[in-house]
């Protein structure tokens, strides 16, 4: 092989590996908590679909209907907000009809449980179900460990 051919096949190498590198960090998984906020508060938790979309508002019922069958007092969030601010301003307000611990927001791929106290994500989880990633039953299943107060499997 000559020395052209031999550092051509190096660089298409180098290339594959580069590109099935970057499929690998595409899929973005990962599961966060807050340790300064306690999971013991959020007694009822009020769901939200992150866009009026249908297959989001679809979602967000499933969501809901897991937290229900897992024990938790999941309840609707009626309204149109343009950001999570004006959501959990609205839903955490004082004097609401239908006082909540928390807010949920909702997508196919990600979850995210707003602390009504603080304002701040209390826990977080994003997969990517079209690569092999948990599904939204898997994620909300990882929400309700999160909230028993049950370490994450590895």
């Amino acid at each position: 092989m000559t020395r052209y051919n031999v550092r051509l096949s190096v660089c298409v190498v180098a290339a594959g590996l580069l590109l099935a590198g970057c499929n690998r960090y595409e899929r973005k998984e990962f599961e966060n908590f807050s340790p300064s906020i306690q999971a013991s508060r959020f007694k009822t938790i009020a769901t939200v679909a992150a866009s009026d979309g249908r297959t989001d508002l679809r979602l967000m019922v499933q969501a809901r209907e897991d937290l229900r069958k897992a024990g938790w007092n999941a309840v609707r969030a009626s309204g149109r907000w343009d950001n999570v601010t004006d959501v959990i301003g609205q839903v955490c307000a004082p004097g609401v009809s239908q006082p909540v611990g928390g807010v949920l927001v909702v997508t196919y791929n990600h979850l995210v449980l707003y602390d009504c106290q603080t304002t701040k994500a209390a826990y977080e989880i994003q997969s990517s179900p079209e690569n092999g990633g948990l599904s939204l039953d898997g994620m909300v299943g990882r929400l309700v460990n999160y909230l028993k107060g049950k370490p994450a499997p590895p």
